[in-house]
């Protein structure tokens, strides 16, 4: 994304270093986190936590139109192929999951290391066959639904 490839592959842009996309990431987490949670921060009270901006006020803006969700899923559980209008960010909080783009190689999900795909991505996430997991999901809207994922691809061995 900062390279101005912009499907680049998620976890690949995670791993070369993503200029600000990591912080973004992090800051996005910290409020989803503390809003599934129910904790109640005021746009204000969010913005005091990261004092350090210069030249302005961050406002917040209307995000009816932002999901977010708070899932477990049992050992076994997987969606179906699909991709979202806005993309996904995937924080996994606890057990293991999987998660795999059309093409791409099936990577496994781990506590605190967030996944984003990109808007029209098609892909596919769940629960590792023999772990549950809790996870945070930020999404828009508007989600394209695509077949099953075969037990073919979701038993592979994730990549190392």
């Amino acid at each position: 994304m900062c390279d101005g490839n912009r499907h680049e592959s998620s976890v690949g842009m995670m791993r070369s270093g993503g200029c600000r996309l990591r912080v973004w990431l992090a800051a996005v987490m910290v409020i989803v986190t503390a809003m599934v949670w129910g904790l109640d921060i005021t746009q204000f009270q969010a913005f005091e936590l990261q004092a350090n901006f210069a030249w302005g006020n961050p406002l917040r803006l209307d995000s009816e139109d932002v999901l977010k969700a708070r899932v477990r899923l049992e050992a076994g559980v997987r969606s179906s192929w699909h991709s979202h209008s806005w993309g996904q960010l995937l924080l996994v909080e606890e057990g293991r999951g999987r998660v795999q783009e059309r093409g791409g190689e099936l990577r496994e999900l781990r506590p605190w290391q967030p996944v984003l795909t990109v808007d029209g991505v098609v892909h596919w996430h769940g629960s590792a066959p023999d772990e549950s997991m809790v996870m945070l999901s930020l999404r828009g809207s508007e989600v394209e639904w695509f077949e099953p994922v075969d037990d073919d691809a979701y038993l592979a061995a994730p990549m190392p």
